[in-house]
């Protein structure tokens, strides 16, 4: 029995509580460094959260600042461009009040219809006139020319009429070139008035 170990229950209880307790103690400074690797590990997942916030924050910022200026930068063009776009309504305006006045000048200085209408009636009633003076001229012409009053009274009736047709074609040519002016006349007028009622 010499052959003994010094292993006694005491011992080998003491033993075992050393071992628990070490074990107890690395475990439990396991757990405290964990548990600050955790907390180190949350304080940087928190400043890097804060910088990324910060970060979105100033582009928020920034983009929120772009806008107001892109927002006032249209309006003052949309102000610019209601601006122009009055000032050419306005000329046109004014473009068409004058040519409504050009149209209002005219219409007031066209011949109306009623007077236009008398004014030919007067004038073929002329026109007319002149036309049987010219036929009875000719008629009694070519009848004192047939009664053959003698040579002398003929010879002094054909230097008369040769006079009397000399004036006569005078005025006949004189009242045609007057006949052919008023038509002219009157055509141009006829002519304006149909153009301007077109």
């Amino acid at each position: 029995m010499a052959d003994t170990s010094g292993w006694t229950v005491d011992t080998l209880r003491e033993y075992l509580n050393e071992k628990v307790s070490d074990t107890r103690d690395f475990t439990r400074q396991q757990i405290l460094d964990l548990r600050d690797m955790t907390r180190q590990q949350a304080e940087d997942h928190r400043r890097m959260l804060d910088e990324r916030y910060a970060t979105q924050t100033k582009a928020l910022d920034a983009a929120f600042k772009a806008a107001e200026q892109a927002v006032a930068v249209a309006l003052s063009n949309a102000e610019k461009a209601t601006t122009k776009a009055e000032a050419a309504a306005d000329k046109r305006f004014d473009a068409v009040n004058e040519f409504r006045q050009v149209l209002s000048d005219q219409t007031s200085t066209f011949l109306p219809r009623i007077e236009y209408d008398t004014a030919h009636a007067a004038l073929i009633d002329r026109i007319n006139g002149m036309s049987d003076r010219l036929s009875a001229l000719e008629l009694r012409l070519t009848s004192r020319l047939d009664r053959g009053e003698g040579q002398e009274a003929g010879a002094s009736r054909n230097v008369t009429q040769a006079r009397e047709s000399k004036l006569a074609a005078k005025s006949g040519t004189a009242i045609f070139l007057q006949v052919l002016v008023v038509v002219i006349a009157v055509a141009a007028i006829i002519i304006s008035v149909v153009v301007h009622v077109h």
